[in-house]
């Protein structure tokens, strides 16, 4: 009998709890599209996307929402027109209570800026995307240029770890670029200090530092952590004893060994 009470009062606890949701989620059907929230929730860190410009992409594409019944709103589609757009990293689109659409969105974050050859700039994102220009906005990140070619189509959807796969290598020095940018950016140290990568006749990558006015000769991407803790020794044990202008070049390239050149 006992179990019996506990079973019939759990039953009546459900079905009250779903004939209130379902009461909720009735009102809220019938409410009306009285605003359009947009919140770019890390407006901070970029400044690429407004909110006007993602309220012009929907209406652009036909979508209009004030004084549109709830019931009527699909939220999947306007998540997709918003994903859409080249500079949105993630977008989150609901309703609320009073009335409001809301759109919460992640910008994409670019880490180095590529100025090639032909002087076509472009980003590379923290995922290895390649990731256009925009005239509302530049971030201020690593710049990469000298003897860099473009010569793969610069939409969103290219990944440049992709295109090396893809390529057999032959396309290695975009995935060096981003591997390289992505550790330079995540070390606060090295954040600071490089400003600049440079691609020389030879296909060498060469760091330009804010301190200094040597060149550091880096080579490719291989052994990245030891070149870094080979020159960050240099950096604390010999610069401050000869001065940090006595060298013209800081060669990383060969392993195990940093060659330093004197300036004349």
């Amino acid at each position: 009998m006992k179990k019996f009470k506990v079973i019939a009062i759990w039953s009546f606890i459900i079905a009250y709890l779903a004939l209130a949701l379902s009461f909720v989620l009735e009102k809220r059907n019938a409410l009306v599209c009285k605003k359009i929230e947009v919140h770019v929730v890390d407006s901070l860190r970029n400044g690429f996307i407004e909110d006007k410009q993602i309220i012009q992409i929907l209406e652009h594409k036909g979508i209009k929402l004030i004084g549109k019944n709830f019931r009527e709103i699909d939220l999947s589609k306007i998540e997709n027109i918003v994903n859409e757009y080249p500079l949105v990293k993630d977008a989150e689109v609901y309703k609320t209570v009073d009335g409001c659409v809301a759109i919460d969105i992640k910008q994409r974050n670019p880490i180095i800026r590529v100025m090639d050859s032909r002087n076509v700039n472009y980003y590379i994102d923290d995922q290895g995307y390649i990731m256009r220009t925009s005239g509302n906005y530049t971030s201020h990140v690593i710049i990469a240029n000298g003897n860099i070619h473009t010569t793969f189509p610069l939409t969103n959807r290219t990944s440049v770890l992709e295109l090396e796969k893809k390529s057999d290598g032959k396309n290695k020095l975009f995935a060096d670029l981003y591997r390289l940018g992505n550790y330079i950016t995540n070390n606060k140290f090295w954040n600071a200090q490089i400003q600049q990568i440079y691609v020389n006749t030879s296909g060498d990558l060469e760091l330009i530092p804010r301190i200094g006015s040597h060149v550091i000769v880096f080579g490719d991407y291989s052994d990245c952590e030891t070149k870094f803790h080979n020159l960050m020794s240099l950096y604390k044990n010999g610069l401050p004893v000869v001065g940090w202008n006595k060298y013209e070049t800081i060669n990383l390239k060969f392993k195990g060994q940093v060659v330093c050149t004197k300036r004349d």
